[in-house]
């Protein structure tokens, strides 16, 4: 049977935990260890170290031996008298030998965590049961495992840890010791392991190699369970040809070499997590009763020093010597990373040297052996270390210096370089990504023994090399996303190197330009305003009015204008207009797009007039210098369309939008973002002229191209999510409606400044909703808070996209009778449209119509029906006659004549208001069915009888019905 099968299950530590209500989960949480280790535990296969106990008593309050601690804890002889008699007869010297014990350091007493890569090398080195071994029969060795990792990382502290537990568990009977550091130091551990051997005949033998055969001949020989370690086998060369073949035995390796799959199964240390590295930080330094404040002092330690084990070690001792705090250290790291990297400290483990001098010699030895490599870590050293593009090092190659470049231009050299590193662990390979790594602090050690002018001159070329690779047109390009992807990580480390060595150059201005534009397409502003802002200033120590000025004001200015700033859009789009005018002149074709950006904001201030002067001269430019199917000459038509959309003058704005779409599509295929902000604007003309089954589709395809290519939480994808709610609203299907409106909201709360338009809008929706559903308070809040976003714009008070909230307040004012409130805001939105349309738009119309329901409500005939009136011909003049607004106006009026019992007249206006209705909304809509049963009322009055019977025999869903502010969207 197995080393461990004798150890009894822990049924006293199972039952204090059941005395606390605790599960595994809550235990191990409380130790700082895994649920699979206290499994263990309490099934008896594995017992707690002295640490472990020592926490396991004082947690619950006992002595080890109440808590069943000690009971599975015995001397090696005693396991070796056992496990002799299962293993049989064999040779008297080795069936009668003492447990031996091999192992040149003492345990480590500040050792933690690591407890899952323990739990797997005790599955994977577990012995196979035990039969006798016989002149034809040899015991199989288990599978030998090779601990692997970056030097520092802990490998020797884990083996060693492994041999004093499975000391503890009597999991082997006799245990090694090998370092494997050298050809020197191989020889001497085996010279130690035949010293004491028990009645090995040829301890004294001269001949190095029939030494080591005779021990290795011990081995396979022996009937009892040991352990072999193998430490520091870097050149596994040097430890192959020695190492037992056969034998009941277990071969543990640790090594910084990374290509083991001949020898060993690998077993790969990585650095510790945040809590593992913490509870040994504060295990290190001797402060366990650390208050909450200091931990996360700590923890920060932890983050700067990336896990890494020996550097917390070093902290740990530093901390105890110097009794200095944890935040004392962490700003003492920052001036002084060299020389505290250099400082071992008082030593508690077997690990003589610091992290600066564990690398700097695997630094020189990489040096000697593969100059193009030392090169290559050099580089690596000044990128991003988590996601280092091969790409970034091969096709940039013409940046690299003479010997570096040579070496990547060829695949197989290129491997040789990338095998040197992975001989010393130095970098990690993600082959089928393509990708490299590097631990922080090697990049920290490599930094420091660089000099400064040699450091600057890396981040020159790094710069360049990005500037080389990246996309130059992230914007127009979509394709090329993945890509910007993928290179994003190593242009904000450059962003860090051009502060680090004032790097000003035209490169460096341009890569974080193109940059900045990927991440403002992607939503991610304020990552995009730290890189315009930096590129701005490097563009101006060129001079005030350089080109590359121009262009990062414009970038600026258009991320500003995104977040809904445009008090600071403006300032940035008028300089860059200006400096791109004196530069090239007035009708060059660069011009049109700070006029055209210019002129969206005007359009989004209200200043219709300004803005369509400067639109209308951002098309007449790009007709004449390029084509007339120019993807940016579609650019122009899309935004005139949005100007004509604002202004109301809608018999402009399909052509243009239906040119623009052409064009788009002929350009860029039919499934890209410029074709999706297209089909949302018709989708958005369709719903306004009340052509629902011709916009619903334009959204839906608009809002699948925005989530295949933006993903589902851009800005942009909540544009349709939006205006589908709007469909489904104006329909009268408010569960649809409502789940539309919430995603868009949360999607624009989660990327956009907590004030901007785009909230407004759907927050107003939403008002609009909820106020449909008899849901008043809610729809106060929501209404209330749309207004409040847009008195903080610009414009204020004035904002043309006030009047919408106000409408709307109006209309909920009027239904729960507050009718002075509801006066004011009316007069309020209609002196806002005034002001913004003119007398005459068909806007002005809106709040006209809500001041005449409040006429009528309040009595006041005849000052309702002059306002109907005027509501009623700027709608029909505008709209046509058949537009549902106009099929508003007529209801109202007709239940004006109605209350003024002009039944006949009445009548006239509630069928038109039907036909107008039933064609454009459906005959089930909710307006609809209000409508039909207000003119079935009046027929019956009228003695018609037969008329009302026919319409009540269509289908009725009658549902309250009222006016609708929508408010245009654009891309």
């Amino acid at each position: 049977m197995r080393a461990f099968d004798g150890i009894h299950r822990n049924n006293q530590l199972r039952q204090e935990r059941y005395r606390l209500n605790w599960r595994q989960q809550d235990l191990a949480e409380q130790l700082g260890t895994t649920v699979v280790t206290v499994k263990r535990w309490e099934r008896g296969i594995q017992q707690p170290s002295a640490y472990f106990r020592m926490k396991l008593c004082t947690l619950f309050g006992k002595s080890a031996e109440e808590l069943g601690l000690l009971n599975g804890i015995s001397s090696p002889q005693a396991n070796m008298q056992e496990h002799g008699s299962e293993i049989g007869p064999d040779r008297s010297s080795l069936r009668d030998a003492p447990g031996i014990w091999v192992i040149p350091y003492r345990r480590n007493p500040h050792f933690t965590g690591r407890e899952e890569l323990l739990d797997k090398l005790i599955q994977q080195l577990a012995l196979a049961p035990s039969e006798p071994v016989t002149a034809t029969r040899q015991a199989v060795l288990s599978q030998p495992q090779a601990i692997q990792g970056l030097g520092g990382i802990g490998k020797t502290q884990i083996a060693l840890e492994y041999a004093y537990r499975s000391r503890q568990q009597g999991r082997y009977t006799h245990t090694f010791w090998i370092n494997a550091a050298n050809e020197e130091a191989i020889i001497t551990g085996f010279q130690t392991v035949a010293a004491q051997l028990p009645g090995f005949a040829v301890k004294d033998e001269q001949k190095q190699d029939k030494l080591i055969a005779a021990i290795l001949r011990w081995l396979e020989q022996c009937p009892h369970p040991w352990l072999l370690i193998v430490d520091n086998a870097d050149d596994l060369s040097l430890i192959q040809h020695r190492l037992p073949t056969q034998g009941r035995g277990s071969i543990l390796l640790t090594t910084r070499a990374h290509a083991v799959a001949a020898l060993a199964s690998a077993v790969e240390v990585d650095q510790m997590g945040l809590m593992e590295g913490t509870h040994f930080l504060l295990h290190r330094s001797q402060r366990l009763q650390a208050s909450e404040e200091e931990r996360n002092e700590a923890s920060n330690i932890v983050i700067a020093l990336d896990g890494f084990p020996l550097a917390l070690d070093q902290a740990g001792a530093y901390l105890e010597e110097t009794e200095c705090s944890f935040g004392d250290y962490l700003r003492l790291y920052e001036q002084h990373r060299a020389r505290l990297l250099a400082r071992r400290g008082r030593q508690t483990t077997s690990y003589p040297d610091s992290v600066a001098t564990t690398w700097d010699l695997s630094f020189q030895r990489v040096e000697q052996a593969h100059p193009a490599a030392a090169e290559l870590l050099e580089l690596c050293a000044s990128l991003a270390p988590d996601h280092i593009p091969e790409e970034l090092l091969t096709e940039a190659a013409a940046q690299w210096p003479p010997v570096l470049q040579e070496a990547v231009a060829d695949r197989f050299t290129f491997n040789e370089l990338i095998e040197a590193l992975l001989a010393f662990s130095l970098v990690k390979r993600l082959a089928p990504e393509r990708l490299l790594s590097v631990h922080r602090l090697v990049q920290a050690v490599q930094l420091d023994r660089m000099k400064v002018q040699v450091q600057r001159a890396w981040a020159q070329r790094v710069v360049h090399a990005l500037h080389t690779l990246f996309p130059v047109d992230p914007k127009g390009e979509v394709t090329t996303w993945p890509l910007c992807l993928r290179y994003l990580e190593q242009v904000q480390a450059c962003n860090n190197l051009i502060q680090q060595h004032s790097l000003q150059i035209p490169e460096a201005a341009e890569l974080l330009n193109r940059a900045g534009v990927y991440l403002r397409e992607h939503a991610s502003y304020s990552l995009a305003e730290q890189l315009f802002r930096q590129a701005l200033a490097i563009a101006q120590s060129f001079g005030p009015e350089h080109l590359l000025v121009a262009v990062s004001l414009n970038n600026l200015g258009l991320l500003y204008w995104e977040q809904g700033q445009y008090e600071q859009a403006e300032p940035s789009l008028q300089q860059a207009l200006h400096i791109w005018e004196k530069i090239l002149g007035p009708h060059h074709p660069e011009i049109a797009l700070p006029l055209n950006n210019l002129g969206l904001l005007y359009s989004k201030q209200g200043q219709y007039e300004q803005a369509e002067s400067l639109l209308q001269r951002a098309l007449h430019i790009r007709e004449l210098t390029l084509s007339l199917e120019h993807p940016l000459v579609a650019t122009s038509l899309n935004n005139l369309a949005i100007l004509f959309w604002q202004q109301g003058k809608y018999e402009r704005v399909e052509p243009l939008l239906q040119r623009a779409l052409h064009i788009w599509e002929q350009a860029f295929g039919a499934e890209q973002p410029q074709v999706a902000a297209c089909l949302n604007n018709l989708g958005n003309l369709y719903c306004k002229q009340g052509q629902y089954e011709q916009a619903e589709p334009l959204l839906q395809r608009a809002l699948h191209i925005w989530e295949q290519t933006l993903g589902v939480e851009h800005p942009q994808v909540a544009l349709p999510l939006n205006n589908l709610g709007n469909i489904y609203r104006l329909q009268g299907k408010y569960e649809q409606a409502k789940p539309l409106y919430q995603q868009a909201l949360h999607i624009w709360e989660q990327t956009l400044s907590p004030h901007h338009p785009e909230i407004a809008h759907c927050l107003n929706n939403l008002g609009i909703l909820s106020r449909e559903q008899g849901q008043y308070e809610q729809a106060k809040l929501l209404l209330q808070r749309a207004l409040h976003i847009w008195e903080q714009q610009p414009l204020g008070s004035q904002h043309p996209e006030m009047a919408g909230p106000l409408e709307n307040l109006g209309h909920l004012s009027v239904e729960q009778g507050r009718y002075e409130q509801a006066e004011s805001y009316y007069q309020r939105a209609l002196s806002i449209r005034e002001q913004t349309f003119g007398l005459q738009h068909p806007r002005v119309a809106e709040p006209l119509n809500g001041l005449a329901n409040l006429s009528r409500e309040q009595g006041q005939y005849k000052q309702a029906d002059v306002l109907y009136q005027r509501a009623l011909s700027l709608r029909q003049q505008a709209l046509g006659s058949e537009h549902p607004e106009v099929a508003e106006t007529l209801q109202d009026l007709a239940r004006l004549r109605q209350m003024l019992h002009q039944d006949a007249e009445a009548c006239s206006l509630y069928q038109q208001a039907l036909a107008i209705r039933e064609q454009i909304m459906g005959v089930h809509h909710p307006k609809t069915c209000e409508t039909r049963e207000r003119l079935q009322a009046v027929l019956n009055t009228l003695g018609k009888t037969q008329e009302a019977v026919t319409l009540e025999e269509a289908p009725q869903d009658h549902v309250r019905g009222e006016r609708e502010h929508s408010t245009p969207r654009q891309p």
